[in-house]
């Protein structure tokens, strides 16, 4: 259900008319008057071209995150990152159109996008201050109370800019004489006018049917939109709650015999030609990197990081990667945890890791088939092992390809402990149960953005 993501598309429809008005302002600030109308549209027609790529920056860079943009510190990094990214992005573009576009207007180019990002920015803080957190609060009410449902009240609260307030109850009783039904066809409570949302513990809904019947039933026939608390979580955090993951019901209804054989046909497609297209533009980089280990290491020293993971079905593979560590670093042993700094990465290799260079190699595992480019991050066997006996259900993320990038991967930081092991669980079976091409596309926007933010700064909760 959509009951949180409509408030981007909001924000999205709202970004437009500012896009060209920062035009217009571009055009003014480099006359120092207003600009004939014909000039304006001409310039119009041309900077339109580049509405899908300024919108794919702000969605990678997390400009549709309210999590995210809600503290003011990750909206100026964001603005600044996306400034850059458009700047880039636009600049290459206009040179290699310029005969078919017509234009090459440089000055104008840069203050469009400087205005751009100012009001795009301005305008975020309006929204998730002003906006989603008193014009677009919806009231919720929840039907059933158990942890899960606790959770989430405490959280409401204590987090305005998602646009819910929790509301008590409407008390019916007699009002609905015993019943939704009356003799004109009405409830004399009107159920509307007190909530916008009715979230739902269905399982005690059924064991108290004299209020939850009458509660379901009244909300049903006023149109008020319900959704069960499991859905609801789901939606807020981006994650399977932990109660029902364990679950068989959930299981069978969706994890096992799913399958979509146009989107497994087109995934492979997707791989085969991304991955190729991968290996051969980052091959100098790869030269460039092998040629730095050798450097840093000896001539002898191995440059490849080669280890066996556990892949689809519990298929074993081995991975590859640009060596990052000491030679023999994984004599530590799985799930191994240090406080502060690893001793075992090498100055090299804190740097390959900090950008995520030490990963590319892995574009020969999705060619050869045993990745894919997004789905659960494979892991070692010996961590597999220990893992399988402590987590719940954990053999359910080797119901899909492992990936190179993945929903838990840009949502939950890298993990040292069973703990922290269960926590991204959650995230891997959400990806098991959504995984659509739409869902892999965001997840591939989104991993530019994670290549730039540290494990330590990720947070517990999802951005979405």
């Amino acid at each position: 259900m959509l009951i949180y993501r409509w408030r981007s598309a909001l924000l999205l429809l709202a970004d437009i008319p500012i896009f060209y008005a920062a035009l217009a302002l571009a055009l003014m600030a480099r006359r120092f008057s207003l600009v004939p109308w014909d000039f304006f549209v001409e310039h119009v027609k041309v900077f339109s071209v580049f509405l899908p790529v300024w919108v794919g920056v702000f969605y990678a860079v997390g400009f549709y995150d309210v999590r995210r943009i809600n503290r003011l510190i990750n909206l100026v990094n964001a603005s600044l990152i996306a400034f850059a990214a458009n700047l880039a992005a636009a600049s290459a573009l206009f040179y290699a159109f310029y005969l078919q576009l017509g234009l090459t207007p440089k000055t104008h180019l840069f203050l469009t996008l400087l205005f751009l990002h100012i009001m795009a920015a301005a305008w975020r803080r309006v929204w998730t201050r002003a906006v989603l957190s008193k014009l677009l609060m919806q009231k919720v009410a929840f039907l059933g109370s158990n942890p899960l449902i606790e959770e989430i009240r405490k959280d409401l609260p204590v987090t305005p800019h998602l646009g819910f307030t929790v509301v008590p109850l409407p008390a019916l009783g007699a009002a609905c004489g015993g019943g939704y039904w009356r003799p004109n066809g009405r409830c004399a409570v009107d159920l509307a006018s007190k909530l916008d949302v009715l979230v739902v513990d269905a399982e005690e809904a059924e064991s108290n049917q004299a209020v939850g019947g009458l509660l379901l039933s009244t909300a049903v026939m006023q149109e008020i939109p319900i959704i069960t608390h499991l859905d609801f979580y789901e939606d807020l955090y981006g994650k399977i709650p932990p109660e029902s993951a364990a679950k068989p019901s959930w299981l069978l209804s969706n994890v096992l015999h799913k399958g979509n054989q146009f989107y497994a046909v087109f995934k492979r497609a997707a791989d085969i030609l991304g991955s190729a297209a991968g290996l051969l533009l980052t091959l100098p980089l790869m030269l460039a990197v092998y040629l730095a280990i050798k450097i840093e290491g000896g001539p002898g020293a191995p440059v490849f990081f080669v280890q066996k993971r556990v892949g689809h079905l519990g298929r074993r593979f081995i991975i590859w990667k640009f060596r990052t560590m000491v030679v023999g670093a994984s004599k530590a042993g799985p799930l191994y945890k240090v406080k502060g700094g690893d001793a075992r990465i090498t100055p090299l290799g804190k740097f390959l890791r900090g950008a995520r260079l030490d990963e590319i190699p892995q574009l020969w595992n999705v060619l050869r088939g045993d990745m894919s480019l997004v789905g659960p991050r494979p892991e070692w066997t010996s961590e597999v092992r220990i893992l399988e006996r402590s987590v719940p259900h954990y053999h359910l993320r080797h119901l899909i390809k492992p990936g190179v990038t993945g929903w838990a991967q840009i949502n939950f930081h890298a993990t040292a402990s069973s703990a922290e092991s269960v926590e991204k669980l959650h995230y891997d079976l959400y990806y098991v149960k959504n995984m659509s091409l739409a869902l892999d596309l965001g997840i591939i926007l989104r991993t530019f953005r994670r290549i730039f933010q540290k494990d330590a700064a990720m947070a517990r909760r999802p951005s979405f």
